[in-house]
């Protein structure tokens, strides 16, 4: 097996290859699966991301969850760690690029997960059994390692979802993973 560095540069290396590709039709697949879920229905609040391009774009979701439901992003902070904010219907105009050119929230009521909570979290793969390669820094490890209550879902393209990642005993799996309108539980 790779190990995690070299995982990481197979994986960005996908992600190039993959970029004149259109995944508008499998992501619009995802989110509304995802939007038609008994996670997503029965979440109070819905901790999410701002999707990078490599990311599946989850923005119409984070456009019904600003709506319909409490939404939170989040905030990498100086000490490495994350945080999550509220933001409104609004959130576009209430987030700026950070320091690694991630959008995060500038400011919101800094909240915490709780049993009703779905944690969307980000990663550069996954496998069917919630596996997660993040991108190095261990923000959502340490986060999720933190708050154990909600329930955590991952969100991947096809090509992100792989049989085997290299993983460290620190590394935090996911309860759910949905890739192309498909859910896995793990």
């Amino acid at each position: 097996m790779h190990s995690k560095t070299e995982a990481r540069l197979d994986l960005k290396a996908q992600a190039k290859a993959f970029r004149s590709v259109d995944f508008s039709d499998e992501d619009a697949s995802s989110i509304k699966a995802l939007l038609a879920s008994p996670l997503y229905k029965n979440a109070s609040t819905v901790f999410a991301f701002i999707p990078l391009k490599s990311e599946v774009d989850i923005t119409p979701l984070l456009d019904q969850a600003s709506k319909t439901k409490t939404l939170a992003l989040p905030r990498c902070n100086e000490d490495m760690n994350l945080t999550f904010h509220l933001v409104t219907e609004n959130w576009r105009e209430e987030t700026k690029k950070n320091m690694f050119a991630i959008e995060e929230p500038l400011d919101g009521k800094l909240v915490t997960p709780d049993d009703t909570s779905l944690l969307l979290i980000p990663a550069m793969a996954y496998t069917a059994s919630g596996e997660r390669l993040g991108r190095g820094k261990g923000y959502y490890d340490r986060y999720l390692q933190t708050y154990k209550t909600g329930t955590t879902l991952g969100i991947c393209r096809s090509y992100q979802l792989v049989e085997t990642l290299p993983t460290e005993t620190w590394d935090q799996k996911v309860e759910h993973v949905v890739c192309a309108g498909i859910f896995y539980c793990c």
